[in-house]
């Protein structure tokens, strides 16, 4: 038998910023399930590992502990990569890292179909979300007879008229030219696709994420309540940090969708301070991050024995929400919910090497369930 790999001591995590938790990075190998990336100190990137052995605490490693740690997939290797190539470490950087990669195949067919749909719709919600943004603009200056059905307006000559004609008349209150106003909104939509707006359909991703956690919430908190076991005990804390995670989501997505009532005012923001508004607006992405792996494990388990195993996976996965967010959401929040989750490994599982083929191929599955 070989020696235990040389890797740094587990460490307490519970981390006072979003950045500081890190991102969740859709891995297929086993033990590598609900590993974040952050930022490291001394530039580069480091991810933070579950303990494998199912106790409390965490590994912070960088790729080359990772590989010390277990046998990655060519699919982890190359999304290493992907990832360390950008500037900067965000939900949206990470997704779109992780599409790059499931598009080559690297996670089967299915995964690489479904992260071409993904960008197929984000287009499209990136679309209707500028085009909403304009209409708000127009009804600031020219309230009446303003449709908001994204695909009637955009075959629309008059009403694209009529949007232009009210960028011009909002420009000079802003103190720029009309082809800035027009650039500014297309770069707050991008900000803005991932959340939607008011009346948008279909719903954007973070929206139907949110109903998603709401689905795990009740059936954790029925499972809970007829398995009066460790997997209860499981499902009962999990769906305490879902149904926190959804309270704090549901204010930042209001307090985000409001900031849209007077797009003067949110353009005016953003010419002084861009990166303020857009970490702002993305408050509601980074709150749900991780939560899709999640439900992706949850609603991919049918069976009795097939969930129970799911909820030990998610017990490791479950996102500990940072002190930031009480500064947040301007108020006290309970971040201390997971601390009694009992943490287990499955049984018959080589955490070390990682080499249980039927949990990769699962997991692939998964990069597909939750593109």
């Amino acid at each position: 038998m070989s020696p235990p790999p040389n890797l740094p001591m587990v460490n307490a995590h519970h981390p006072n910023t979003f950045l500081e938790r890190g991102v969740a990075v859709p891995f297929t190998t086993p033990a590598l399930l609900g590993a974040r990336a952050r930022p490291a100190d001394r530039g580069g990137i480091e991810l933070i590992v579950p303990n494998p052995s199912g106790g409390r605490g965490v590994y912070i490693l960088p790729w080359g502990g990772v590989c010390q740690l277990c046998r990655p997939t060519v699919h982890d290797s190359k999304l290493y990569q992907r990832i360390a190539e950008y500037q900067g470490i965000t939900p949206g950087s990470i997704r779109t890292a992780a599409q790059a990669v499931a598009a080559q195949g690297l996670a089967g067919q299915a995964a690489a179909e479904a992260a071409r749909s993904a960008e197929a719709s984000e287009t499209r919600d990136r679309l209707a979300t500028n085009f909403l943004l304009m209409v708000a603009a127009v009804r600031q200056t020219d309230p009446t007879g303003i449709v908001d059905d994204v695909e009637v307006a955009a075959r629309h000559p008059a009403l694209q008229r009529r949007a232009k004609l009210g960028l011009q008349l909002i420009a000079p209150l802003l103190g720029c030219d009309t082809a800035k106003v027009f650039s500014d909104l297309e770069q707050l939509a991008a900000v803005l696709t991932p959340i939607g707006l008011d009346r948008q359909a279909p719903l954007a991703r973070v929206p139907k994420l949110l109903a998603a956690i709401a689905r795990f919430h009740a059936q954790a908190v029925l499972w809970a309540r007829e398995n009066p076991n460790d997997s209860g005990a499981q499902a009962g804390l999990a769906a305490k940090m879902a149904a926190v995670t959804i309270t704090c989501a549901e204010i930042t997505l209001a307090e985000a969708r409001a900031s849209t009532g007077s797009i003067t005012n949110l353009l005016t923001e953003w010419i002084a301070d861009s990166e303020a508004v857009a970490t702002r607006l993305a408050r509601t992405e980074w709150l749900v991050d991780g939560w899709a792996q999640i439900c992706a494990v949850w609603e991919s388990s049918t069976t009795q024995a097939e969930r129970q195993i799911a909820l030990t996976e998610i017990s490791l996965m479950v996102p500990i929400l940072p002190k930031e967010v009480a500064a947040w959401l301007d108020r006290l929040v309970d971040t201390d919910v997971t601390r009694g989750l009992a943490k287990v490994v499955p049984v018959n599982i080589d955490w070390r090497s990682g080499a249980y083929f039927e949990r990769v191929a699962r997991n692939e599955h998964l990069r597909a369930f939750a593109a």
